[in-house]
């Protein structure tokens, strides 16, 4: 598929057909990660396929108490805003493959400059960006067209990631590995599903000469 037909034809999906993706096709779409651009070429990352039935049901799980531990602590006027939100948070363990996209520590030579040069914490998030998360931004776009490109579709989480450190036991992570999105994986339900609205050009866009 040409690219700006990815572009132009990429679905966030939350539910899927029963087709399990092959290894090849999985591996092919975290392929497309592992060549993004990456802040220093650090590559300061890995992607880990589950399709695992039991894993995901046990992740689930994790974000659900992970909710009712946290509606136990707040006003009821707004546990129901909540509880729609857990309604998104847990369709992954019903996706056929779920990648998990974790950054994997590493020294920011930039950040270790400003630390040096003293300034605070508060300057220094002011004067540059988090260019690790960046890097990982792009390798999971990366991984959302590749899947278009194969018929596959996908949807980029960070909902369930309340349940984060969770989630590091139950895959065996590292104490410093941090797990920024999960990206299900599989093939769209329905077969024309339509795609959420998007902003015009115009609102989004101002070019300066």
């Amino acid at each position: 598929m040409e690219i700006f037909e990815c572009i132009d034809t990429r679905k966030t999906i939350r539910k899927y057909s029963d087709y399990i993706p092959t290894d090849d096709e999985i591996k092919r779409i975290i392929n497309s990660a592992r060549l993004a651009p990456a802040a220093m070429n650090t590559q300061n990352w890995k992607f880990l396929a589950v399709f695992n039935s039991d894993i995901k049901k046990e992740m689930a799980k994790a974000v659900l108490k992970k909710y009712d531990e946290i509606t136990s602590r707040i006003k009821d006027e707004t546990k129901e805003g909540i509880l729609r939100y857990k309604g998104h948070s847990t369709f992954f363990e019903n996706a056929p493959v779920v990648i998990v996209c974790v950054e994997t520590n590493a020294a920011s030579f930039m950040g270790g400059v400003l630390e040096e040069a003293n300034y605070t914490k508060e300057e220094i998030s002011k004067m540059r960006p988090d260019s690790y998360l960046l890097s990982m931004g792009g390798a999971v776009e990366n991984m959302a067209l590749a899947a278009t490109a194969l018929g596959l579709s996908s949807c980029w989480m960070v909902a369930p990631l309340l349940a984060g450190e969770e989630f590091k036991k139950i895959l065996n992570l590292k104490e410093d590995d941090k797990i920024v999105t999960l990206l299900t994986i599989g093939k769209a339900y329905a077969e024309n599903p339509n795609r959420a609205p998007k902003k015009e050009l115009d609102e989004v866009m101002e070019i300066i000469k």
